[in-house]
Parts: C-alpha cells; sequence; structure tokens
C-alpha cells in the first residue's frame, strides 16, 4: 500500500496532459472550420472572394446615369429593301421586254416616221424630268411608270415600246446598255407631219421644252 500515493498522482499528471492535448487539437480545429466560414461567407456561393482591387461593371444600359434603350432596326433590314427594289426592277424589265416584243411585232422599223417620246436606259440621269421614285434618276420600274403615263394621257396615235437597238444599232449607254424607248404612229409621211402633232398634243408644254419628250424619229430596218 505504500506505493499507492505516487501512483495516483502520476495517473492525475497524465490525466491532465491528456485533457490539455485534447484542447490543443479542438482548438486548432474550431480555428480552421471559423476560416473556412469566413472564406464561404466572404466568397458567395462557394466562390473566391473578390480582392480590394477588383471593380464591379454595371450591364450596358442598366447602371446608374445609363441612357434610355432606343428601339433599333433589325439587323438585314436595309438589305431586305434593297432586294424587294431589286426584285421590282426584274418584273418591270420583264414587261419592259414583252413590250418591245409586242412593238417589234407589230411596229417592225421599215424606214417609216414615228414620234419619239421617251428614252430611257436603266441609271439614265434626266435634270429636266422627275422618275417615279422622286429623283431624276431613271430605274427599271420608273422607265415602265413613265411608258405607261405617256400610253394613258397621249390623245391619238397607238403607242410602242422599241429598244434603240431595234431601229438604230450600236444606240447603247456608256453601260453598254439599250434605250427603252416608247413611241407613237400616226398617219407621218414625214419629219415635219410628227412636229405638227407634236405641237398639238403637246400644246401646253413650252416649246423649248417641247422638243425632249417629242420629236420625229425614222425607224429604219436593221442592215
Amino acid at each position: 500500500m505504500s506505493g499507492a500515493p505516487w501512483q495516483d498522482h502520476a495517473a492525475a499528471q497524465l490525466t491532465t496532459r491528456a485533457l490539455q492535448g485534447l484542447c490543443a487539437v479542438l482548438g486548432v480545429v474550431l480555428v480552421v472550420l471559423v476560416a473556412l466560414l469566413a472564406l464561404r461567407t466572404l466568397g458567395g456561393t462557394g466562390q473566391p472572394a473578390l480582392g480590394a482591387d477588383v471593380v464591379g461593371v454595371s450591364a450596358p444600359g442598366t447602371g446608374p446615369g445609363a441612357p434610355t434603350p432606343t428601339a433599333t432596326v433589325p439587323a438585314g433590314s436595309g438589305a431586305a429593301l434593297v432586294g424587294e427594289r431589286a426584285a421590282a426592277d426584274e418584273r418591270a424589265l420583264a414587261t419592259l421586254r414583252e413590250l418591245r416584243r409586242q412593238g417589234l411585232a407589230e411596229h417592225p422599223p421599215q424606214g417609216q416616221w414615228v414620234a419619239q417620246l421617251a428614252a430611257k436606259s436603266v441609271g439614265t440621269t434626266d435634270p429636266v424630268q422627275t422618275a417615279a421614285n422622286g429623283s431624276s434618276t431613271f430605274y427599271a420600274t420608273d422607265i415602265l411608270e413613265q411608258t405607261r403615263r405617256i400610253a394613258s394621257r397621249t390623245a391619238g396615235g397607238d403607242v410602242f415600246v422599241l429598244a434603240s437597238t431595234d431601229f438604230a444599232p450600236g444606240t447603247v449607254d456608256a453601260r453598254g446598255n439599250p434605250y427603252w424607248t416608247t413611241f407613237a404612229t400616226g398617219p407621218f409621211a414625214d419629219a415635219d407631219d410628227v412636229r405638227t402633232w407634236c405641237d398639238s398634243v403637246f400644246a401646253s408644254t413650252p416649246a423649248d421644252e417641247r422638243t425632249n419628250v417629242c420629236f420625229p424619229e425614222r425607224l429604219l430596218p436593221p442592215s
């Protein structure tokens, strides 16, 4: 029994040291847990926290002072308009070709005198006339519209269409395109008869402008 007190003292010391070690370990674990919790809170949903030198950027048009968004033209709308104009011109050209076919069938060039009322190639600019498009440049749709307007307003005479190369070979514009030419037939024996007819039909047009809308032309057969 003489050794019991020493053993009890030693056991007590071991227990104390074990408790101290356990506390130390628990303290380290607690510090690590606190640190991980802090990182998660600062960084959001698992993402690293922003550094002090990182600046947030507002989405375009949504930040303070941003201008009010305005409606924009859908991409490609300009191309669509150009395509529509090109399609309309193609249809007009097809009609002009058909009118020319009829003109050649009904009024083949044989040396006869006719009144020339208009002559335009695609892209012609006539500063003294206004095309249907509002400018002085005539495209296929404008040429066709002018021809129809002439046919509806010209009193007497048979209005028809030929290409300039049908009665005057080699007569083309700078781009090599023929002129779509509008004529009126009548009992014309010579150029003077045509002038008399022009003066009568276009009496309201000033004399110095009349020769731009009506003058004699002789349709010569191809050589």
